[in-house]
This record gives C-alpha cells, structure tokens and sequence, in this order.
C-alpha cells in the first residue's frame, strides 16, 4: 500500500514594518525614515482619506518620574483653529502609523486608563508628520537620551478637532460587538496608542454611534453643538 503524506500548509506570517533611519535632506534638515508597513489602510474610494484612532488619558494621572500631569481629554482641543501636536508617543509601530498619516486624514479619539474608557470624538490630521522635539526636553516625560537633532528617532503629527460624538462607544460595548468589527486591532492590540482603521470599519462605527440617545458621558464637557462637522 502506498502512503500519500499530507502537504503541510505553513501559516503566512505578516512581517514587521521594515523601518530605516532618518535621513538628511538637501537642505540639511532630517527627513522621516522609510517604512513599509504592512497595514492595508483601506481608504475611502471617494476622497482618499484614511482612518485611524488615537489614544489619550481625560482624567489626572500624574507621571512618576517627571511629576507632570499626562491629563489631555478631547475638550482641550476645542478652540478657533487650535492645533496639537500628538507628540510623546514612543512605541515605533505607533510612529510608523503616524508616518504614513495624510493632512485630512481622520482619527477617532479614544479615552483611556479612565474608568469606562471608549471613543468619544473624532479630530483631523492637520499637518503630517515632522519632528517630535520632546524627545530632546530633558525635563519631558518622554524624553529619549539616545535620539539627536541630526538623528531624530521620534515623529509626530498634528490634529484639529473635528467633532464630539454623539455618544461613548465604550471598550465593554465594542467587545461585545466584536463579530461584527473584524480586524479592529483596538480589540486585539489594546496597548497599540495609534492605530489604522479602514473605512469599512470606520464607517461600522460610525453606526453604532448613531445608536441610543445622546449622552454627556464623554468624561468632559463639550457641547452637543458640536456633534456635527461645522
């Protein structure tokens, strides 16, 4: 009797962003680092935008080695034409997610370490990515010893606010939801502080945010003038 051995089928493995350091340009000035990143970002066919969800702390948290309070809720970006650097982030597959970010791009606001932590609003890249000069401010909670003006390692961009939402979506109700959120790498990278969105899903979201009533439970006071783009 012959055998037939069964063919093996190794599993795909996504490899890494292969990421390059900084460069210089021609005038002199340091440049973002290549990466090719392994995302598909899935924007939207009509306009090209892309989605993402960024992660900030709305109540006091104080730093234990700079002493300084890491508090920034979505409220602290209202304001006439007021725009924030999102600096500090030190994890590189969070820079990476910023490098390749467009101006117009959308980013889903998201409370964290808070006691029902959720999406709460929504803010716009207002300016790609550039140098994140904190991580030169010794004094800074993020400061890194190792990264130079020649040789920056860390980049940020910029955002606007864009609008509250009507409602929390909170973290309990999205992984109750899950099945219906594929590839929602909030519910499968939870630590990752920048994430891609693509815009099936963010279009999902932006359903279930329509469920319910409107609540002020946003951990800040915003105005529900501002549930729609002005």
């Amino acid at each position: 009797m012959t055998v037939t051995k069964s063919k093996v089928t190794k599993p795909k493995v996504v490899k890494k962003a292969a990421v390059k350091k900084s460069t210089t340009s021609a005038g002199g000035k340091p440049v973002p680092p290549a990466t090719s990143h392994a995302y598909k970002y899935n924007a939207n066919p009509d306009t090209g935008k892309k989605y993402w969800l960024i992660k900030s702390e709305p109540v006091t948290r104080i730093d234990p080695k700079t002493k300084q309070d890491v508090k920034f809720p979505l409220s602290d970006l209202i304001g006439k034409d007021r725009i924030e650097g999102w600096d500090g982030v030190r994890n590189y597959e969070a820079r990476n997610n910023m490098l390749v970010m467009s101006k117009g791009d959308i980013a889903l606001f998201y409370h964290s370490n808070c006691d029902i932590p959720g999406i709460v609003g929504e803010v716009e890249i207002a300016n790609e990515a550039h140098i994140d000069d904190t991580q030169f401010d010794i004094k800074h909670k993020s400061f890194d010893a190792k990264s130079t003006p020649e040789n920056p390692k860390w980049w940020c961009v910029d955002v606007k606010f864009l609008r509250r939402l009507r409602r929390k979506i909170s973290l309990a109700e999205l992984k109750d939801r899950a099945s219906e959120l594929p590839d929602f790498l909030l519910l499968t990278r939870g630590r990752l502080s920048v994430i891609p969105v693509g815009y099936e899903l963010y279009t999902k979201l932006v359903a279930i945010e329509q469920e319910g009533q409107i609540a002020d439970d946003l951990d800040c006071d915003i105005s529900r003038d501002l549930i729609e783009v002005k």
